[in-house]
C-alpha cells in the first residue's frame, strides 16, 4: 500500500471493526507548518503538527494524532480502528474529536494538554 493511497482506508465510514494495537511506537508524519481551513493531512501511522489545526482542517491518523498548537479542526486518531490511539494538543477548542468509532462533543475549550483516549465506548480526557 502507497500512503499516497489511504483516503479510502480511513475514517468513520471506513471502520469495520475495533482493535487495539499499542500506539506508543509507530510510524509518525511530521508536519512542519500550521493546518489551515481547507486543508486535510491523512496518515496510516501517527500525526505529529507542528503548530495549530485551525478550524475547517483536518487530521486523519491510523495513530495518535499530537498538536503542538491548538486544536480547532477536526482531529481523528485510530482512524483505521484502533482504540488505543490518542489525541493530545496544547489546548482543544473545537466541537468534536475521534477516537476509532467514537465521536465526543466537546462544549468548551480545553487547555493544559488534555489527552484524549478511549474507554470502552466513550472518549475520556485526562
Amino acid at each position: 500500500m502507497k500512503f499516497d493511497d489511504i483516503s479510502d482506508l480511513l475514517g468513520l465510514h471506513a471502520i469495520k471493526k475495533t482493535f487495539q494495537t499499542n500506539t506508543e511506537i509507530s510510524e509518525t508524519k511530521f508536519i512542519r507548518y500550521s493546518i489551515r481551513s481547507g486543508q486535510k493531512e491523512e496518515y496510516p501511522g501517527s500525526i505529529v503538527i507542528c503548530g495549530d489545526v485551525n478550524a475547517g482542517g483536518e487530521v486523519i491518523a491510523g495513530g495518535n494524532v499530537m498538536v503542538i498548537g491548538s486544536l480547532r479542526g477536526v482531529a481523528h486518531a485510530g482512524a483505521n480502528g484502533n482504540m488505543l490511539a490518542i489525541i493530545s494538543a496544547n489546548s482543544i477548542d473545537v466541537t468534536q474529536i475521534r477516537i476509532g468509532n467514537l465521536v465526543k462533543e466537546i462544549q468548551e475549550k480545553i487547555e493544559k494538554s488534555p489527552i484524549c483516549r478511549a474507554n470502552g465506548n466513550e472518549i475520556v480526557i485526562d
